[in-house]
């Protein structure tokens, strides 16, 4: 299970970096082409925006799966196995209610962005459109969490050997 997690996390991670990367050629012909035909494209701006937010939240749950956020673990590693496990297992569980929380307010508010038909300034696309990536990655990442920290609540809960 945990192996189809980091896979399909990877895959998202992926995504978002080739959004990414489709977001930079977009703005460079954007600039490139600008001494050559005199006019910016329409809407760069707000296709910018969606590719970016969308890679940021595609590519966090892959983070919380490899565990790679950035930490001091200089006082942990002193501490036996099971309460290092145990301390994980807590810290994920903060992960996933900080996570719900985000869910759950983003969802909220893409819920009123949809009923209010909110659409980007320049070219209208609607913002359900930038909630949709968020959401799937705060819910991804929830779920991310939920399974590490059940992992680590195993480890913390086996008996000594």
């Amino acid at each position: 299970m945990a192996d189809m997690v980091r896979t399909g996390t990877r895959w998202c991670a992926w995504l978002g970096v080739c959004l990414l990367i489709l977001c930079a050629a977009l703005n460079v012909g954007d600039i490139a082409s600008r001494p050559i035909v005199s006019l910016n494209v329409v809407g760069m701006v707000d296709v910018t925006q969606l590719l970016v937010m969308a890679c940021a939240f595609l590519c966090i749950p892959y983070t919380f799966a490899r565990e790679a956020h950035v930490d001091v673990d200089f006082v942990v590693n002193h501490l036996s196995a099971r309460l290092r496990a145990g301390l994980m297992a807590l810290w994920n569980l903060c992960g996933v209610f900080f996570m719900g929380m985000v869910t759950w307010y983003a969802g909220v508010a893409a819920w009123q962005a949809q009923a209010n038909g909110d659409t980007s300034n320049t070219i209208a696309i609607p913002m359900t459109w930038y909630w949709g990536p968020l959401l799937f990655g705060c819910g991804l990442s929830v779920v991310v969490c939920l399974l590490l920290s059940v992992s680590y609540l195993m480890c913390a809960c086996k008996p000594a050997a």
